[in-house]
């Protein structure tokens, strides 16, 4: 295998941070701390690439202009000195061998700037074609090194690093022997990002100087940025990357940058074809495109109207800047107009998308004729000409109108009738308006704060569990039918939903060992608490027993909800031993008042409970059990009805759905069926049509519409649907057989890394009780720096129990999936026993 190529600044990229990737044969940085966080400080300040994988390729001689002149498609008769011209370099037929930047140096001197893909490739036809011509051909891209500072901040941080004034520099003009960090360089202004921003060509001994200089005086405005923001820039500016929206097989014409190509200049390569392009019209065309339907346009899916194919994706991209996900493609050009309706195939579906205006970002560039461009305005962020967004909320202006078509003179008059002692009498603790670019600026800046859990290996679990979620999961799920689908109250145009829904609730009442189970709830805690206040109307009792060891979270919402309801919650400690619930205190804590006792196994802890004496000291008080249960657990554990529970509630999160930052979760409850009439949601039923065959049914539903306010149990009128669908596909996928496999796979290897742990005595069981698949450990070392620790070796560590028992101090709560393997187990235990 032939070594990968390097820049002189190797070596600096790794030690910040870089993912390096084989770029035409080019060991270069990808990213550094995020593609997309990238991409934003160069739309918003400063990004610095290193490009030095460019060609660069000096043509000179006595007819060196004739020479380009018959091998460019542009018109260089009228370029000067210390200016750039754009232009395609073609074949014959009219495909395109490069796209390339000219820079004249000086009379009958030029350099070609070349794309790294094609640098072999492109001086092999330079030289082909120079024979009968004067000319010097000299590739000195082994010699230079390029960098390029892109970015509105860019010409500001440069400058302090420069010994000439900038603004001079023009959009598309360069000026030599600039002192840049103290060497000297060549500084143009062209840029491949859609934002405004320099070009620096140096020697490559000069490039880590330059390199670190500039980094150096733009501080916190300016970071480094790989290929793939590079590359995600350039899309959302519509630029056009050689094999994709030009190639051999793509002509400049079709590609969209016809514009370049200019057919009253002297005979070139591939005049011919072009000219009558450009004449009689191409036959396809460049277009972009939204998706409409969920999925990711990638290069070379097909593009279609109906049954027929008319085209294929060249880029598609989850845009950064506008939040959507977009496309370019080539397409039959009768179909290339605005608004027409388009489906990409992706895989094995079709998702629907809409053609749409391109660039999708526009940004102004230091033109000559600056008076002229500022006076265009920027409307690819949904601003137009009079600086309007496309969403504006209610001015006072338009306030004081609607208060003066009902009689009114102020807000407050408005509000009169509301009694004071229960009004806020004060403005609303809110930020000032900020407008969409702002908004959108704050809201990636705090989803950049996220670390995606496919990149660290998770111990983690303490109600949000990392199990594997087959392919066909996201599959199915990701089917339009289901992700778009409105809720079932119309039967005859939701047979799929409905079934899918009665599937979720057969499976779930099986594994539960129930008679009944309804459509989901919103999440695990809010399940539990809707089980407990249905035991309270089901009893008439309004005492509810709950064991402190469920999770802290569940009982949090407990206390929410019940907050002004007239009830007691009694909460019934765990013993210090085994960490499961204290059965004596049990006993003393029901009575014939109590209505239900809430009990989680296995526990926050990950303890399996002794469901057989809480059962019987439930029962025994005539209290309903209501039981909060893992269903993974529920493949190898005995369930919850063969114990005697009457509801049975939980999270489903670890059946197919992920982890998804905290949610969106979905919740279980199933019951004996004699308490169906009481159950919180909806039910769907089986029934049959009027030919005889299966029909499903929302049997038991509630709208908001049906509540009956100070009558109504609760006031559930919705479900999970889209996630119960996940978690419907994963158990029948895996079968009874294949959730037995997971619960034990996770079970053994959970032991596993607790007797590694323990093994040596650094670390001390925390209890003594028998756990499925999370365990507790203590140490001298607090929590947070084992975590640190961990951290650093791409681990994400056990939770810290301090954050809800302060007496658990030091005490980690470790959680062990079929998804770890044995050395990423080595791995967590090397690392916490070395600190």
């Amino acid at each position: 295998m032939e070594e990968l190529k390097r820049t002189s600044l190797y070596d600096t990229h790794k030690n910040l941070g870089a993912k390096l990737v084989d770029f035409a044969g080019w060991e270069m940085p990808l990213e550094y701390e995020g593609i997309n966080k990238e991409h934003e400080i160069v739309r918003n300040s400063a990004g610095l690439f290193d490009v030095s994988h460019m060609g660069e390729v000096e043509v000179k001689g006595e007819n060196s202009e004739e020479f380009l002149q018959f091998l460019l498609t542009n018109d260089l008769s009228k370029l000067k000195e210390n200016s750039i011209s754009y232009t395609p370099m073609c074949y014959e037929n009219g495909g395109v061998v490069d796209d390339l930047l000219v820079y004249k140096l000086a009379d009958k001197h030029y350099m070609l700037v070349i794309n790294a893909s094609n640098i072999d490739k492109d001086v092999e036809w330079i030289e082909k074609h120079s024979t009968n011509f004067n000319v010097d051909i000299k590739d000195c891209s082994n010699e230079i090194s390029l960098v390029a500072i892109q970015g509105p901040k860019a010409q500001e941080i440069l400058q302090k690093a420069t010994d000439i004034d900038l603004e001079p520099i023009k959009f598309y003009k360069f000026s030599k022997n600039v002192s840049v960090c103290g060497r000297s360089c060549l500084v143009s202004r062209t840029g491949y990002t859609g934002e405004d921003g320099f070009e620096v060509y140096c020697k490559n001994k000069d490039l880590k100087t330059i390199w670190d200089g500039l980094l150096k005086t733009g501080g916190v405005n300016i970071a480094p940025a790989g290929l793939g923001a590079r590359d995600t820039l350039r899309f959302e500016a519509a630029l056009p990357l050689y094999g994709h929206e030009i190639s051999e097989h793509i002509s400049p014409v079709e590609g969209g940058i016809g514009f370049f190509v200019k057919v009253d200049k002297p005979n070139y390569i591939g005049k011919e074809v072009l000219a009558q392009e450009k004449k009689d019209g191409v036959k396809r065309k460049i277009v972009g495109f939204e998706m409409i339907g969920k999925g990711m346009p990638r290069s070379g899916f097909d593009i279609k109207i109906g049954d027929e194919i008319v085209g294929f994706v060249t880029t598609g991209c989850a845009s950064p800047t506008t939040g959507k996900i977009l496309g370019l493609g080539l397409v039959d050009a009768k179909y290339a107009e605005i608004g027409k309706e388009i489906e990409i195939a992706i895989r094995k579906r079709v998702v629907p998308a809409v053609i749409v205006e391109k660039p999708f970002y526009k940004k102004q560039y230091k033109k000559d004729n600056d008076k002229n461009v500022s006076e265009k305005k920027n409307d690819s962020m949904g601003v137009d000409k009079t600086n309007k967004f496309k969403y504006i909320p209610a001015t006072s202006e338009d306030k004081d109108k609607m208060l003066s078509v009902v009689g009114l003179k102020s807000t407050e008059e408005l509000f009169s009738d509301v009694p004071k002692e229960v009004r806020l009498l004060r403005d609303l603790n809110l930020d000032k308006a900020k407008s969409e670019l702002e908004v959108t600026k704050i809201v990636k800046g705090i989803a950049d704060e996220n670390v995606n859990i496919e990149d660290l290996v998770c111990f983690m679990g303490a109600g949000s569990y990392d199990h594997y979620i087959p392919s066909v999961v996201k599959h199915v799920t990701g089917r339009s039918e289901f992700y778009t689908s409105y809720t079932p109250y119309q039967a005859e145009i939701s047979q799929g939903t409905l079934q899918v829904i009665f599937e979720f609730q057969s499976m779930i009442a099986e594994i539960t060992g129930m008679e009944i189970a309804n459509a989901s709830m919103y999440d695990g805690a809010t399940a539990a608490v809707e089980g407990c206040i249905m035991a309270m109307s089901q009893t008439k009792k309004d005492k509810i027993v709950v064991a402190k060891s469920a999770h802290p979270e569940t009982l949090e919402v407990l206390h929410t909800y019940l907050r002004f309801k007239d009830c007691e919650i009694v909460e019934v400690d765990f013993t210090d031993e085994y960490g499961s619930t204290d059965l004596d205190k049990l006993r003393v804590a029901v009575d014939d008042k109590t209505a239900c006792v809430f009990v989680q196994t296995p526990n926050f802890f990950g303890i399996i409970e002794d469901l057989k004496n809480i059962e019987k000291i439930t029962h025994d008080n005539k209290a309903m059990l209501v039981v909060g249960a893992d269903p993974i657990s529920l493949g190898v554990l005995k369930s919850p009805g063969e114990f005697g529970a009457d509801i049975v509630v939980g999270e489903a999160q670890s059946l197919g759905n992920s982890m998804n930052f905290g949610g969106p979760y979905v919740g279980f409850m199933a019951s004996k069926s004699k308490y169906v009439r009481k159950m919180p949601g909806r039910i769907v039923g089986q029934s049959v049509d009027s030919k005889g065959k299966p029909a499903y049914v929302l049997t038991l539903q509630t709208r908001e519409q049906h509540i009956r306010r100070e009558k109504a149990t609760s006031n559930i009128c919705s479900n999970q649907a889209l996630n119960a669908l996940a978690a419907s596909v994963y158990m029948a996928t895996m079968g009874k057989e294949g959730l037995r496999d997971v619960a034990i796979q996770s079970m053994k290897k959970a032991h596993y890394t607790f007797n590694k742990l323990i093994e040596k005595g650094k670390y001390k069981p925390l209890f003594k009780g028998q756990f499925f698949k999370e365990f507790a450990v203590s140490s001298a070392n607090s929590v947070e720096d084992i975590n640190q620790k961990l951290l650093e070796g791409n681990i994400l560590g056990g939770y810290d129990l301090e954050k809800d028992f302060k007496n658990l101090k030091n005490s980690s709560l470790i959680c062990v999936t079929e998804k770890r393997s044995k050395d990423e187990i080595h791995k967590l235990v090397h690392i916490m026993e070395g600190i």
